[in-house]
């Protein structure tokens, strides 16, 4: 069967307030989605935790809120964009959550550095020991798909695609070719990534190092079950047999190359090697000989 959370959820009792931060497009929905499908952990999808903290609502406002949004998500069969994040095989446990979180991480760092002050905020907030999680992708696909879901076409088609059982491939070069979807890279989208990487730079000068997780979504999805046991020692979950086998089962190994569905010009792939060898989490990605 599939996860359920908890029917009520006592801010009070958590451990640990998990908060996601980094970029769009970049695994945040899965790895939430696995965290959440923890007995002993609720993650809201798509709630934005960190506009509330900055709208004045308390944690523990908050916290419900989370376990509502979890809920309504889990009720819904975790479809997002076409695709299901129902974990199935694992059910929720009596006990209340140790780890309450959200999985809204760009909007985490736009927040932070639009709003002077927030992240200290929180910090001193009753929040529980605040952990934080940033995942990243290689920079070109992650830059490609903020370009080709600009709009909203290219989600209709993936949602139309999955409902139809078909691939969507097809339908995104159709669109692409009569200039529905773009074809090449968005300036604009760069820009955007650039100033979340001055956002996530300054967060983590103030975050400890030790409630900071960075996470390669390539190198998780080839290797979930490790992925999964690092961040359940990150939020000091036990990392039980039964969630590691049907969490792992929902990830997919290969890499998506969404760079090659556009061009690139000279000016953009130089851009775009400069954020590598800027920021330390982008290291990773970073060409030999760029």
């Amino acid at each position: 069967m599939s996860y359920v959370p908890v029917r009520g959820v006592d801010p009070a009792r958590a451990q640990t307030f998990a908060q996601f931060v980094g970029f769009p497009r970049s695994g945040h929905s899965l790895i939430g989605a696995l965290i959440d499908a923890h007995p002993r952990a609720i993650v809201a999808h798509e709630l934005d935790a960190m506009g509330l903290f900055r709208g004045g609502l308390s944690y523990a406002q908050i916290a419900r809120l989370i376990a509502r949004n979890a809920r309504a998500f889990a009720d819904n069969g975790k479809w997002w964009n076409g695709y299901s994040y129902a974990v199935d095989g694992v059910s929720s446990s009596d006990q209340s959550p140790q780890v309450i979180g959200d999985k809204k991480g760009d909007w985490a760092a736009r927040w932070s550095a639009a709003t002077p002050g927030l992240l200290d905020r929180v910090l001193k907030s009753s929040a529980p020991h605040p952990r934080w999680l940033l995942v990243t992708r290689a920079p070109e696909d992650n830059i490609a798909t903020m370009t080709l879901r600009r709009g909203g076409a290219y989600d209709r088609i993936r949602i139309k695609a999955a409902s139809d059982g078909v691939s969507a491939g097809p339908a995104v070069d159709a669109a692409q070719a009569d200039g529905t979807l773009p074809t090449g890279a968005s300036d604009a989208m760069i820009a955007d990534y650039r100033s979340l990487c001055d956002a996530i730079a300054d967060m983590k000068t103030r975050i400890p190092p030790e409630n900071w997780l960075e996470i390669g979504y390539e190198a998780f999805t080839q290797d979930p079950v490790a992925g999964l046991r690092r961040i359940a020692d990150f939020l000091k979950l036990n990392a039980e047999d039964d969630w590691l086998n049907a969490a792992s089962a929902l990830v997919h190994a290969g890499r998506s190359r969404s760079r090659d569905r556009l061009s690139w010009t000279d000016a953009q792939i130089q851009d775009v090697d400069e954020l590598t060898t800027q920021f330390d989490f982008l290291k990773r990605y970073e060409r030999v000989g760029a």
